[in-house]
């Protein structure tokens, strides 16, 4: 497909939605225009609002008439999946309801910057793959992410996860290992922040019967149950020296003695090493080992907050409230638009794993509510800051009905009168 030529909307009477919010030089055009022309749309793309009132029936004329144009489906409020999959069957080729320049701009780049239909398909394809095993994203930074996962998975090599808490470090060395020949066998996950320096070795390596007063029996560390597979080691900032020392043995001999014992041991492992804090940074302090930075730091992975994917926060959040719904054996909910837009103007400090809190929070405490609205989302969110500083909370809190400015001007001017 070469660089798109024009873009089109369909829109709903009296919305600026979509006008609002793509930047370049749009043509408002009608179905039945689509339909009668003799120009062939090709290399352009058309956005169309469901609310528009298009069905089925015209979209599929519509694809059928030009084939060429890219169809992209903008809903202001929750659409069933089958509704959803007989709009994809017909010929769309995308849908979003997130009203965010940022990303209308992405699927304009996506589907019309010189992307051949093949490229978008192999796009769909590995968003598509990582959802399946549980990541839900659809935004280009973490797509190359995805890809750069699919790549490294195939070899042995080190590998260093970087982000803030709560990016889904854990989550991305669990997708390497589902990808890779290693899958077969066992993923183990070790925290190592969170447990003491005293119980930290023999967490990892184990030890031989009488090695310690409590030592009973020989016990199998983390390292032999991760043979053949993989082993995840969160936090590593906070390793001890000591301990950093016997990790790099292991990482260039691939061998290691249990504690107790002068008896080595080989181990195939794949190591996949996880920081919130800059090891680079620590390093120059002298605070983490120089050469087991690099021998951890071979293949490098960089995860980025929250707040710079917004485009994530609605699937985010829809996959979480279903997710609550059906752990609590609730009827199913869903969030307004005035709610997700707080949600989405929000920083989220503790990025995936906070908007999840949140969202369980917001659908435990409110069961009977069928629509999540700006009331129920805490006031932290709310009055909290965000890039474009705090939420103006008397402006968010309008329900989504509206409200009757007439009745209100004539309130404040009843109690002014009475003052």
């Amino acid at each position: 497909m070469e660089k798109v030529s024009e873009i089109f909307i369909i829109k709903s009477e009296n919305s600026n939605i979509l006008t609002d919010n793509i930047e370049e030089p749009v043509h408002e055009i009608e179905a039945e225009a689509l339909l009668k022309s003799k120009e062939i749309y090709n290399n352009s793309i058309l956005f169309f609002e469901k609310s528009a009132g298009l069905d089925i029936e015209i979209i599929r004329k519509i694809v059928f008439v030009n084939p060429g144009l890219v169809i992209i489906l903008f809903y202001r409020d929750q659409i069933d999946n089958r509704s959803l999959s007989e709009f994809f069957k017909e010929g769309i080729a995308d849908c979003t309801m997130i009203d965010d320049k940022e990303y209308i701009q992405q699927l304009i780049d996506r589907y019309g910057s010189g992307s051949d239909e093949s490229s978008v398909n192999l796009y769909n394809n590995l968003i598509n793959k990582f959802v399946n095993i549980g990541i839900i994203s659809n935004s280009l930074k973490m797509a190359e992410i995805f890809s750069a996962v699919e790549k490294v998975s195939r070899s042995s090599s080190s590998i260093l996860i970087s982000g803030e808490s709560g990016t889904g470090k854990e989550l991305i060395a669990k997708s390497i290992h589902h990808f890779s020949k290693r899958n077969g066998q066992n993923f183990v996950a070790v925290n190592t922040g969170a447990i003491p320096e005293n119980l930290l070795e023999d967490e990892l390596f184990g030890h031989v019967k009488g090695a310690f007063t409590s030592a009973f029996k020989d016990r199998k560390g983390k390292f032999e149950y991760a043979n053949g597979g993989t082993i995840f080691l969160d936090e590593i900032s906070n390793m001890p020296p000591a301990l950093q020392m016997k990790l790099l043995r292991i990482l260039q001999e691939r061998e290691f003695e249990r504690i107790g014992d002068n008896t080595k041991i080989k181990v195939d492992v794949r190591v996949i090493a996880a920081t919130n804090k800059s090891l680079e940074e620590m390093v120059k302090a002298g605070e983490f080992r120089e050469d087991l930075f690099f021998r951890l730091n071979v293949i490098p992975i960089n995860l980025p907050p929250l707040r710079e994917r917004r485009s994530d926060i609605p699937l985010l959040a829809n996959y979480f409230v279903k997710k609550y719904c059906n752990i609590n054996g609730f009827d199913p909910k869903t969030i307004s638009m005035s709610a997700m837009r707080i949600l989405k103007e929000f920083s989220w400090p503790g990025n995936i794993r906070h908007l999840e809190n949140i969202i369980e929070r917001m659908v435990v405490l409110n069961p009977d509510a069928h629509i999540l609205s700006p009331k129920h989302i805490p006031e932290e969110v709310v009055t909290g800051e965000n890039e474009g500083g705090a939420v103006d909370s008397d402006i968010s809190l309008i329900p989504d009905e509206g409200i009757a400015l007439n009745d209100i001007l004539r309130n404040i001017e009843r109690k002014y009168i009475m003052q």
